[in-house]
């Protein structure tokens, strides 16, 4: 069984518009909703790659039942902790065939410690040894930093693989606690590790201060470089080709559904980092948030430039 985890979903409201102005009245007729939240997004690129999740998290209000209704409607099953505050709205102006662009995230509601409390006893009840389970995203107001790190101890205990990616204090403390595969981006890496990340060469020194904690795997995306997928053996280098970008978020949570997706099936570790690459790599052509049509990612494959690299 996977299951996700989205802390702080949101509804994501994106309208583009001919130029972005100030102190005047914009409109548009272009306007989409995405059901926003890391493990939301892990959850729509894992179905289609072929695997059914649950997804869990925190959700409150109007905007909550319009998550749950769309995740329904897209074939991914919930089961949800209600809150009383409202699920978060964040909203994005685009400026259409510009790079100009406006985006407005909501920080999410306050989580009483009752509510932080029924997501363990949930994770208590579903977790089964083998299991995958996706903790992903920033945390809403009043959750404490070490959530994550409670969720994984608690989940290592049960046998459940744990696929990890979050920030600041929220991943170190998690990280300490050993999860199966930790996805940190640059800057992330380059907080915990103490240097800046410029080549493949810092990469691979930047993931050592993962390992050494006792994480199996360690997915590092170095933006437009791609990502380095390091084990306690070995190393591999998978890079996209060039693309058009038409919207990068959620292009990190189809990478993680594309890296599950073949540690599902076992696949030697250039594989899982050429599945990965490929699916957040399709993810940045789509307009919408973590879309991935399977044949585009299927044709995407043979496109990805993979090789193993030395360790030292």
């Amino acid at each position: 069984m996977i299951i996700t985890l989205t802390p702080n979903p949101s509804v994501d409201r994106t309208m583009t518009i001919p130029q972005i102005r100030f102190n005047t009245i914009l409109r548009t007729d272009k306007v989409r909703l995405d059901w926003g939240g890391k493990g939301f997004n892990v959850s729509r690129s894992l179905r289609v790659l072929g695997h059914d999740s649950l997804a869990l998290g925190w959700v409150g209000g109007g905007a909550g039942r319009m998550l749950e209704d769309g995740l329904h409607k897209l074939g991914v099953q919930t089961d949800f902790v209600w809150v009383e505050e409202e699920t978060r709205t964040n909203t994005i102006v685009l400026e259409e065939g510009g790079q100009w662009y406006v985006k407005l995230n909501e920080p999410g509601p306050h989580i009483p410690q009752e509510a932080v409390e029924a997501i363990l006893e949930k994770a208590r009840s579903y977790a089964q040894e083998g299991d995958i389970w996706v903790a992903s995203g920033s945390l809403p107001q009043d959750v404490p930093e070490d959530f994550y790190a409670r969720l994984i101890k608690l989940l290592k205990a049960k046998g459940v693989r744990v696929f990890f990616d979050a920030n600041a204090n929220a991943l170190r403390l998690g990280c300490a606690e050993g999860p199966y595969l930790v996805k940190p981006n640059a800057e992330e890496a380059e907080a915990f590790a103490g240097f800046k990340i410029q080549n493949q060469e810092d990469g691979k020194r930047a993931v050592l201060p993962f390992l050494r904690l006792g994480i199996s795997y360690v997915a590092l995306t170095i933006g437009d470089l791609g990502l380095l997928l390091a084990s306690q053996k070995e190393m591999i280098w998978a890079a996209p080709p060039e693309v058009l970008v038409r919207n990068v978020t959620g292009a990190g949570d189809s990478l993680m559904a594309g890296l599950i997706a073949a540690f599902t099936q076992d696949l030697p570790l250039l594989e899982v980092a050429r599945w990965g690459v490929a699916a957040g790599t399709v993810s940045v052509m789509h307009e919408g948030v973590s879309q991935m049509p399977l044949e585009d990612f299927q044709a995407m494959m043979a496109k990805i430039d993979s090789r193993v690299i030395n360790v030292m």
